[in-house]
């Protein structure tokens, strides 16, 4: 079922988000050479605590971290481990928190240093616009279909490979609630849009050859390519207002 959010609703998820997105920024930031996956779940923790507010995915559906670090060919729920990171690499982070009985949720993906080739800026960039083309498709009147469209016809345009079985979702009181939001047209809901939907939009793609071409890892979270690409993950929380969109989880 969907739920439309009221103004007072969207104001406590602008702040949830908005917490999300500024150590979403601090992790970026104090990511170096040398650290690990689980020196970025601290900093998420030690910056949630700061706040007052409580990682999301922390024990949710049994997940046992605060921070999806997911590295290089890992797509998406990676669980922070202690190999440590190298110039180059790739790192999509996912981070979400409880304020106050509202969810924020947002991802981004960078480079470890500044070391970065064409390809690796190519698959960052694709990904990155391809949020902004489904974000730009969230008003009123159009449909889960449209937003699909504009995630995988950009990440065609940068050569990409679109993971279709995973994708965003509704936000509110619940971390995850209806409707799926497809990264690809052909199994994206005909749903339409409505004033005080909320969506949490988040594509992710590999430089890879094969569309949705992945497999789980033992720890039963860490999404990986079978075909060793690289990959990253881009999220925002998003309302659809009746003058369109509004992203919530954006730094001022």
């Amino acid at each position: 079922m969907i739920t439309l959010k009221s103004q007072k609703d969207i104001e406590k998820l602008r702040k949830a988000n908005k917490i999300v997105a500024e150590i979403l920024q601090i992790i970026k930031e104090e990511t170096k050479p040398g650290m690990t996956g689980i020196d970025l779940d601290e900093i998420a923790k030690r910056e949630a605590e700061k706040r007052n507010v409580k990682p999301a995915f922390l024990g949710l559906y049994g997940f046992p971290a605060a921070l999806c670090v997911s590295i290089n060919e890992e797509i998406v729920h990676g669980v922070p481990k202690k190999k440590p990171l190298k110039e180059g690499d790739i790192v999509s982070i996912d981070f979400g928190v409880v304020y106050d009985g509202w969810y924020g949720d947002a991802a981004i993906s960078y480079v470890v240093g500044n070391k970065i080739s064409d390809r690796k800026k190519r698959l960052l960039e694709g990904v990155e616009k391809s949020l902004m083309a489904g974000i730009e498709k969230c008003y009123p009147g159009n449909t889960i279909k449209d937003i699909a469209a504009a995630i995988e016809g950009t990440l065609k345009e940068y050569r990409l490979a679109p993971i279709c079985d995973y994708g965003g979702h509704g936000i509110g009181q619940k971390p995850h609630e209806d409707p799926h939001v497809s990264n690809c047209v052909a199994n994206a809901e005909n749903v339409l849009l409505r004033p005080g939907m909320v969506l949490a939009i988040e594509p992710m793609a590999t430089l890879g050859k094969r569309p949705n071409y992945y497999r789980k890892l033992k720890d039963g979270w860490t999404v990986v390519s079978k075909e060793k690409a690289l990959a990253a993950h881009f999220e925002h929380s998003v309302a659809i207002t009746e003058n369109g969109p509004e992203i919530l989880s954006k730094l001022d």
